[in-house]
């Protein structure tokens, strides 16, 4: 728990800052249970700590991860 409240306008813009950086470019397991579906949005924090590796996921910035969170597939 925070030591200073914050405010529900604060915690979507951080939600919004951890799940707003990738998507999953495969579907993606974590110890065996399926955690995330190709295009789903996943944490930053997962990516930064090694949960979920690099390669499984596109940053939302490049063609083919607004490809993959908007649902279609990137042609070349």
């Amino acid at each position: 728990m925070p030591d200073t409240p914050i405010t529900a306008a604060q915690f979507r813009e951080a939600q919004g800052e951890e799940y707003g950086q990738y998507v999953a470019a495969q579907t993606i397991f974590i110890d065996g249970a399926r955690a995330f579906n190709v295009g789903d949005p996943v944490p930053a924090s997962h990516v930064d700590r090694g949960v979920v590796a690099a390669d499984e996921v596109k940053s939302i910035t490049t063609k083919a991860g607004k490809a993959l969170a908007a649902g279609t597939s990137e042609k070349g």
